[in-house]
């Protein structure tokens, strides 16, 4: 599992231009500069497009049959999922109004035809930039400074699409909440920066022996949240004893002062309880979470609605 900020992908650019010779072109000149590109013939695909994929920078001509350039970012900067694209307007016209008109509407920059290659490229290489400052402001802002993992805004965010996701597709969805035992003796015994050490390692762990599909997090103080897509109860157990062997196992503190330490893990799975709202999943975590804690710490205990027979025990030991 990768951090925040080697997630980032390769910039995807829209084309949307009408006229099919000049779309290639402009699709060439973009993918030999190492920019992903889609393309759009007018505004009623490109929305369309728009979503289903994810798109950092749209190049729009204005003048479009079915919807004109005016109207599509119009469209695009009253959508909160797509205002964050960077638009730069193509325009045939060089009335000023038109220009005016495109930037009072959100436009980034325009550009007017003609126009040369390295002059379309340099402006790209602007909202590029852009880009990727947005891109590194959204890093800081989801990512906790201590371990690298996602933090609490970013696991909120990710649960509540993936949930929606589980239920339009009918996938499983797991959510695993883990919290280290007795993490006050151990600040207290090998001092902050000993607990900040096995947090950090924790954290190395779980980066480590996830999927890329999976989202670790870090939930708060001493407490890990990890969301467990297409995984139902059976699997996502099979995940939980796999960590807590792992960090059981493993030596924390300093080759002097080694020490070892348990966690104590939650688990709730849309595979055996109907949610209405994401929330309700994590609460049920949370609950499972607070029984393994009254049960004797050091193990796994999964929410199961009070109708459902209890299987055997889901001790770790």
């Amino acid at each position: 599992m990768e951090n925040v900020e080697n997630n980032r992908t390769q910039l995807t650019v829209l084309i949307i231009e009408d006229h099919p010779d000049q779309r290639d072109l402009l699709a060439i000149v973009l993918r030999r500069e190492g920019y992903r590109v889609i393309t759009a013939a007018n505004g009623v695909e490109a929305l369309e497009k728009l979503n289903q994929e994810e798109v950092h920078i749209a190049l729009s001509d204005i003048m479009m049959p079915k919807m004109d350039g005016f109207e599509l970012i119009n469209k695009i900067r009253n959508n909160s999922a797509l205002r964050h694209i960077y638009m730069i307007l193509i325009t045939a016209r060089i009335q000023e109004g038109d220009r005016v008109r495109g930037l009072d509407l959100g436009a980034d920059d325009y550009i007017t035809k003609p126009f040369s290659f390295s002059e379309l490229l340099a402006r790209v290489r602007v909202g590029s930039r852009v880009v990727q400052y947005q891109q590194h402001l959204e890093y800081q802002t989801q990512t906790d400074s201590l371990t690298g993992l996602f933090n609490r805004r970013a696991f909120e965010k990710k649960i509540g699409e993936e949930f929606e996701r589980s239920k339009r597709y009918e996938h499983p969805l797991s959510v695993l909440i883990f919290d280290i035992d007795n993490f006050k003796i151990i600040n207290d015994t090998y001092g902050h920066h000993g607990g900040d050490a096995a947090l950090i390692k924790i954290s190395e762990i779980l980066r480590d022996k996830t999927r890329r599909s999976d989202f670790p997090s870090r939930y708060g103080g001493e407490e890990f949240v990890l969301i467990l897509p297409d995984t139902d109860q059976e699997s996502s157990l099979q995940v939980a004893k796999k960590f807590h062997d792992e960090i059981r196992s493993c030596s924390f503190g300093t080759a002097n002062k080694p020490f070892l330490l348990t966690v104590s893990m939650g688990l709730a799975s849309t595979s055996i309880k109907e949610y209405s709202d994401w929330r309700q999943m994590v609460d049920d975590a949370d609950r499972a979470l607070y029984q393994a804690k009254n049960a004797g710490k050091d193990r796994i205990e999964i929410y199961l609605p009070q109708e459902t027979i209890r299987p055997r025990q889901a001790s770790a030991h």
